[in-house]
């Protein structure tokens, strides 16, 4: 798990000798992200499975997905892009068509993301005798289907975005002081999607979800 993109980016930075890069902190810090969102990606695309077979996962569970994928990949790393990267990119080095790609591509994230928060409101009953939540007798098909697409979604996605950070590295698009500037645009956009702690709750809670049974 990683506690500061930083240091992270830093590491990257010192081993990266020779390569004909340049490690650009903003540009590394999305790519290692994209590795937490492939986890994500990863755990909607099994617990797709387990519905598709129906097995049993717990609401509670398959709620948490999808706050983390509305927290952490669409509000906090998409907004990161939308907010900073793309507008300091889009006009250097024909790459305007490539980012108009990927902020449709966000849209449809989100609305997969939103069809799946809306399933699931339909999908749960409250137990009060337990105190809890409990699966109705409708079809969970339709849960298991917008899961495995946000999972086709991340894989994709995060493939072409990885191949279009690798030629900003390449032709050294970012100057020094506008990799600065990024990385300090990233921090508003960390406050704005609730801070390094409601972050790091993310992070614990992708942990706790790729502990579960079901994941195995």
């Amino acid at each position: 798990m990683y506690d500061s993109w930083e240091f992270i980016c830093r590491e990257i930075e010192i081993g990266a000798g020779g390569m004909g890069f340049v490690m650009n902190t903003s540009t590394e810090n999305l790519l290692q992200e994209h590795l937490i969102v492939r986890r994500i990606g990863n755990i909607a695309q099994r617990c797709s499975d387990r519905l598709y077979a129906n097995q049993d996962i717990p609401i509670e569970d398959i709620q948490i997905i999808s706050v983390v994928i509305e927290e952490f990949i669409d509000a906090f790393h998409h907004g990161k892009e939308e907010k900073a990267y793309f507008p300091v990119t889009t006009t250097k080095d024909g790459f305007s068509e490539d980012i108009r790609k990927f902020l449709i591509e966000h849209e449809l994230g989100r609305r997969i993301a939103t069809m799946l928060r809306r399933e699931l409101d339909g999908l749960t009953n409250r137990d009060s005798r337990e105190g809890g939540l409990k699966w109705n007798n409708k079809n969970k098909e339709p849960a298991a289907r917008f899961l495995k697409s946000y999972a086709v979604f991340v894989s994709d996605h995060t493939g072409k975005e990885d191949t279009f950070f690798q030629s900003i590295q390449q032709k050294g698009s970012i100057s020094d002081e506008e990799d600065v500037q990024l990385v300090k645009h990233y921090e508003l956009c960390k406050s704005q999607a609730g801070g390094s702690v409601r972050i790091e709750e993310m992070l614990r809670l992708i942990g706790y979800l790729e502990s579960r049974e079901w994941m195995e």
